[in-house]
């Protein structure tokens, strides 16, 4: 994630045969649970791969230990993909976060749960699997630049970009997401904003106050630091910040519409997090459906 940062403004207010694709799933299922398991395969919205052969680290300010690469997906094509190596709480933060992304028609990549032999790619964070694979997220390559980027990049166009961003149809949807998943970390890194008004969701690793929260620590009536509203909000007029509440407010409708234990199965979260912490990401979800408005 890059360091820099859009100043704020003061407000007024690589290819195994398929088989290898999918066994790590057995693997680390036998070695933790077939109960759980069980449970989030009967809906597999996160998709299992594999890391192929290749992946290259970098660093553009950073903070996990990041990969651009290719996976093979379940249908045998391959993709290019941003990989990172992340321990598992943070990784279950990230697939909660993408399938409810989906669920409410939000722009987010692909999200897969890929298998990475020690050979391909040296990972040391993610849950290590019976068979010596790690498991990391890859995140499909959308190659959209983040709005940092831009805003560092091309300083002429600076105020066509914030213009455009405010513009941004969804802004109040996402403005009421990052409430309701406590994401602490909406950085101007984290939103990736092209042409003709593109945008990408990135990043959901600091979702649920961070990657290290406590299952008391889910407090779904606390508030909790908004940092999309930090940098973003100074530079709405009064009548776009009244929109985008509005905006936020109506999300509300759609999140009661949601079936939270559904979602959770789906992300395969359970694979990672104990029955406990399954449980509390649940609860702390249905308590926050009313406190979208920040």
């Amino acid at each position: 994630m890059p360091s820099a940062e859009i100043p704020s403004k003061a407000t007024a207010s690589d290819k195994p045969p398929f088989a290898a694709a999918c066994s790590f799933v057995a693997d680390w299922i036998a070695s933790n649970g077939s109960g759980r398991g069980q449970r989030v395969a009967i809906v597999p919205e996160i998709e299992l791969a594999t890391v192929l052969p290749g992946a290259l680290a970098f660093n553009e300010g950073n903070v996990s230990e990041t990969y651009r690469g290719q996976v093979l997906r379940s249908d045998l094509s391959t993709a290019n993909a941003i990989i990172k190596d992340v321990e598992a709480k943070e990784m279950a933060n990230e697939m909660i976060s993408f399938v409810l992304a989906r669920y409410l028609a939000l722009p987010i990549p692909d999200l897969v749960l890929a298998s990475a032999n020690p050979a391909d790619l040296p990972a040391v964070h993610g849950p290590l699997t019976a068979s010596g694979s790690r498991l990391v997220l890859a995140s499909v390559d959308v190659s959209v630049p983040s709005v940092v980027f831009r805003y560092t990049r091309d300083i002429p166009g600076r105020a066509r970009l914030l213009a455009a961003l405010t513009a941004w149809p969804p802004l109040g949807r996402l403005y009421g997401f990052d409430a309701w998943i406590a994401n602490v970390d909406r950085h101007a890194g984290n939103l990736l904003f092209g042409s003709g008004a593109e945008a990408w969701l990135i990043d959901h690793g600091y979702a649920f106050t961070g990657p290290n929260w406590t299952q008391s620590g889910l407090n779904p009536k606390a508030s909790y630091p908004h940092r999309l509203g930090d940098w973003l909000t100074g530079y709405l007029t009064v009548d776009n910040r009244e929109m985008r509440a509005r905006q936020a407010a109506a999300l509300e409708a759609d999140l009661k519409l949601i079936d939270v234990n559904a979602a959770i199965a789906a992300s395969r979260a359970a694979l990672l997090l104990s029955a406990d912490d399954i449980r509390a990401a649940r609860q702390f979800l249905s308590g926050r459906i009313g406190e979208v408005v920040t």
